[in-house]
């Protein structure tokens, strides 16, 4: 949602536990407000009840958590389209494709399941699927790469399928005139603090993501953008590029452009149990009180400061030792909270956001997806 609106999650405040009724201009209803035509591939997590289908004239959401190839084969088929009306030959389109593959437990289909390990454990899916807030047994040294093989073996999987998409968009002349964006939504810890899984830390593991683009005729090909950037300034980019001007609302900013000096060179993240603030060089990470009574192995600190040139890895906390440069960058913090919550009442009472209970089947769904336990 937040690469939707372009807004930060605390904003839109749509998340796994509060599903909502409506939200500011999302980017396939501004697409389809100019012509063109928008469909969505989606897993089940992605469900339509939290606002996501909105602006799409074609959305499926699979049933399945592990359907790369199957999301693929029917993205084919969405593009070949009625022979006599095929999508590609009329308008322009927008297509959204959400891959849910490189999720615990990780299961790669063949040849991945072992491209990356000789041999499956008969109970890495345990392993894998250890309670994210906690790690619930011991792991030795080779049971834990064998885990990271997998996870590895997942992500190939969900490359090899894009690529499929790629190749098609090749084969149909489309390729060169296409504007392609790849991304994750977050990373996956495997106890470099502590920690299994995501949704528990806003560590470098979790919240640095790949972001790729590739735009029309190769613009811009090899370039690679220094500054801290977000996934919220993913819809800004598109629209700027389609020659559509951005909501005021959005808190993005457009990729490519050069930041001026007074410009924002910071990153922001949130999770339920803390937030961060990284420049270049540093971040600095808030852990509110409560943080340990939920995640026992978190570190018990108010802040964590790390040098991300020196310490990429945040072994080495900081915050004792320049607590002018703390000071700083928790009023950095206290600014961007403050305009995030009067954003969000802003948005609220103009749109009169209703949020809706979960139903017995959603809450279902999302415990066997692992984001309610």
């Amino acid at each position: 949602m937040s690469v939707f609106t372009s807004l930060y999650p605390s904003v839109h405040s749509i998340t796994h536990l509060t599903p909502q009724s409506d939200m500011s201009a999302m980017l396939p209803e501004m697409l389809r407000g100019v012509g063109y035509r928008t469909a969505a591939f989606v897993a089940p997590v992605l469900s339509e009840d939290y606002g996501f289908s909105k602006g799409f004239d074609h959305y499926v959401r699979t049933d399945s958590v592990r359907p790369a190839e199957i999301m693929v084969d029917r993205v084919l088929q969405w593009l070949a389209g009625d022979p006599s009306d095929p999508v590609i030959r009329h308008q322009p389109f927008f297509l959204f494709l959400h891959l849910f593959d490189a999720h615990h437990p990780y299961e790669p289909p063949w040849p991945f399941d072992t491209a990356y390990v000789p041999a499956h454990r008969s109970n890495l899916r345990e392993i894998s699927a250890t309670h994210p807030y906690t790690q619930e047994k011991n792991l030795t040294d080779e049971e834990l790469s064998e885990v990271v093989a997998l996870y590895d073996g997942e992500i190939a999987h969900a490359d090899f399928a894009i690529g499929r998409l790629l190749d098609t968009l090749r084969d149909l002349r489309l390729y060169d005139k296409s504007l392609i964006v790849v991304f994750g939504d977050h990373g996956e810890g495997f106890l470099e603090h502590g920690l299994m899984n995501h949704g528990n830390s806003v560590y470098e593991e979790l919240i640095r993501v790949p972001l790729l683009a590739r735009l029309p005729s190769a613009r811009f090909a090899g370039k690679r953008v220094q500054e801290p950037v977000q996934l919220i300034d993913i819809t800004p980019t598109i629209l700027q590029e389609v020659g559509l001007k951005p909501s005021p609302l959005m808190q993005g900013s457009f990729l490519l452009d050069p930041l001026p000096d007074n410009s924002r060179r910071f990153a922001y993240a949130s999770e339920a149990y803390a937030a961060c603030i990284r420049t270049q060089t540093w971040k600095l990470i808030e852990n509110p009180p409560s943080r340990t009574q939920t995640i026992p192995r978190a570190l018990d600190v108010e802040y964590e400061l790390y040098d991300l040139d020196k310490d990429p890895g945040e072994e080495n906390n900081l915050a004792g030792e320049l607590p002018d440069r703390v000071t700083s960058m928790a009023q950095v913090l206290r600014k961007i909270d403050d305009l995030n919550q009067e954003l969000r009442r802003r948005i609220r009472e103009a749109l009169d956001v209703r949020e809706l209970e979960l139903s017995e089947e959603q809450e279902r769904e999302l415990r066997a997806l692992g984001y309610v336990q």
